[in-house]
């Protein structure tokens, strides 16, 4: 067991990596919850003639705040598997992997092509698409942080048996030599 808890959490800058994916996280549910919640909806009361220059300006100003965060999120997951080689908390690494690219391909899938027909002209049935179809990167990315949450409690874990069996070896080192 001792060795396998080394294995976990070993490599260097493994803190960064796991703390910038819970900052990303944490930063793309609270901004999809704003967006699910509020500016979604909101679309709904933009009249007609103001509404092309709204979501064109609404589609550039939120892809500078989300982009970056998305695309942190996607390295720092794929980073986590290098940082949980093994061991059992290499599943959740997994699963965080799945989610950031299931979170890339119900964006570019769904909600892309909602944004293009909107880019277009008011449509309610196209803002109501899109306000269903964004409850599934919602509810993703609730999970992607709940996912990076246990990470971090992993890696705290993890380096709190490594130190702890560190601990011991020396001990039972000294002992040895009395």
């Amino acid at each position: 067991m001792k060795g396998k808890v080394a294995e976990e959490a070993s490599h260097p800058g493994e803190i960064s990596v796991v703390i910038a994916a819970l900052i990303s996280s944490a930063a793309m549910a609270g901004v999809i919850s704003a967006v699910q919640l509020i500016i979604y909806p909101s679309f709904l009361e933009i009249p007609d003639g103001s509404f092309v220059a709204y979501h064109q300006w609404y589609s550039e100003k939120i892809t500078k705040i989300v982009g970056p965060l998305m695309v942190v999120e996607l390295g720092t997951a794929l980073l986590s598997i290098v940082v949980f080689t093994a061991g059992r908390w290499r599943y959740l690494a997994v699963i965080g992997v799945g989610f950031a690219v299931a979170l890339w391909a119900v964006t570019g899938l769904v909600q892309l092509p909602q944004h293009s027909q909107l880019a277009n002209g008011y449509d309610a049935e196209s803002i109501e698409n899109l306000v269903r179809g964004n409850w599934i990167r919602f509810w993703l990315w609730q999970g992607k942080l709940v996912i990076s949450i246990l990470l971090l409690v992993a890696l705290i874990k993890s380096r709190r048996l490594n130190r702890d069996a560190i601990r011991t070896r020396a001990l039972q080192s000294q002992r040895r030599k009395r």
